[in-house]
């Protein structure tokens, strides 16, 4: 945070004081001058936020860093342009195939770009980081993801190019307006609010030993493997922290925060009971609201019946693999867990598009090393993948979850 946004920020605090003050005293007339002025220092202070999500400091340190020490955000845009080239494509792929002895001074110079970039990223060792997988690679481990069943589906993807930050989000739902005559005052709308999110990027790694013949195969085979590789690594980590993180310091977990509404399901899961769940986020987050749960649970449901003998899952005409419940789409991810001993599941129900945002890197990195562990010995080479990305809850009141669902005993098979 720089001197000038601490500043803004005492003074935004001192006029809303000023404010509440006057608004007591009857002071009508003072109290909105005062209010304006705020609202005024509040977009003041906005635009140096979004400003700064604009530049990465350059340094580890998380704390303030004066504008003169900063990198110009021209030499970042440089470096994210030529990662998408030709050039350096060749570059990463001499390097990771341990051809180094190959590398031009040019291709030299634009991987030490890139690996201090990264490094500045890790809050660990300046030996954290890796090379940034070259932008048509990238985009296809993305791609290849969005082709899964991926949590990226659900939830809201925003792209960032720094570490950490701040996001300012809308809560609630719209209402209508005021009728107002002429030159009466206008009324002030209460059913919205904003907030500010901290965001802060995790890092995610693991490795994956490949044997030396495939470095010595074509540059095609060699990226296919690091694409399965990087995206069906990606997919599971993304899957299990979105539903599954601890929060604080780590993502925020859909099904483990303690901000979302719970509902305990009954012994008997009822077509009652799950009008109640839909009815229990009010309208204007009902209409873009999406059922999720594993195939435990849709078996379930599966089985309920209305009076007309007719089950309560829809089936979508337009894709004989979807279904619906009450008019909104049910997803299956298999990721949400059944506990063996009580045989019991959790159902997701709202707009969590609207309620969660992905904060999300966009970009992989990679490392390689022969002579690590027994790579020498056994004639492989070690790969280091690294993703980064954030989640955060950012409107609590969108959605429910449906505790201790007890799902139906799966039947033996009889050989």
């Amino acid at each position: 945070m720089t001197k000038k946004e601490r500043e803004l920020r005492q003074l935004l605090k001192t006029k809303r004081e000023a404010a509440e003050k006057a608004i007591e005293e009857g002071k009508n007339e003072e109290a909105r001058s005062l209010m304006d002025e705020a609202k005024g220092i509040k977009n003041q202070i906005d635009l140096l936020i979004e400003a700064r999500e604009l530049d990465a400091p350059d340094t580890e340190e998380r704390d303030f860093v004066p504008e003169k020490e900063r990198k110009p955000q021209e030499d970042k845009e440089e470096q994210r342009e030529f990662i998408a080239t030709k050039e350096y494509r060749q570059a990463w792929f001499k390097v990771l195939t341990g051809k180094e002895d190959d590398l031009s001074q040019e291709e030299r110079g634009m991987l030490q770009k890139v690996i201090k970039e990264n490094r500045q990223l890790s809050a660990g060792s300046d030996k954290d980081g890796g090379y940034t997988v070259p932008e048509d690679i990238s985009r296809e481990i993305l791609k290849s993801i969005h082709e899964m069943n991926t949590v990226r589906n659900l939830v809201t993807v925003v792209p960032k190019n720094t570490s950490y930050g701040n996001y300012t989000v809308r809560k609630g739902v719209a209402q209508k307006l005021y009728n107002t005559a002429e030159k009466e005052q206008i009324k002030e709308l209460k059913n919205m609010e904003f907030d500010q999110i901290t965001w802060n990027i995790k890092k995610f790694a693991g490795f994956l030993p490949i044997s030396s013949e495939l470095l010595d195969d074509s540059f095609l085979n060699f990226t296919r493997e690091i694409i399965d590789w990087l995206s069906e690594s990606a997919l599971t980590t993304e899957n299990d922290e979105i539903f599954y993180g601890k929060g604080d310091e780590n993502v925020e977990g859909l099904l483990t925060n303690d901000k979302f509404k719970k509902i305990d399901a009954p012994d008997e899961v009822t077509i009652k009971f799950l009008r109640r769940v839909k009815n229990s986020i009010v309208q204007g987050y009902r209409r873009n609201a999406v059922w999720v749960m594993n195939t435990e649970a849709f078996e379930t449901l599966a089985n309920i019946e209305d009076k007309n003998g007719r089950g309560i899952l829809a089936a979508d005409p337009r894709n004989e693999d979807a279904f619906n419940l009450f008019g909104r789409p049910v997803h299956v991810y298999d990721e949400i867990v059944t506990d063996d001993e009580t045989k019991t599941t959790q159902i997701l129900f709202g707009d969590i598009k609207r309620c969660y945002r992905m904060f999300d890197r966009k970009r992989f990195e990679i490392k390689s090393t022969d002579v690590g562990a027994d790579a020498f010995l056994t004639d492989q080479t070690y790969f280091r993948g690294i993703e980064r990305f954030d989640g955060r809850i950012v409107d609590p009141e969108g959605v429910v979850i449906v505790e201790g669902l007890k799902v139906a005993e799966g039947e033996e098979v009889t050989p």
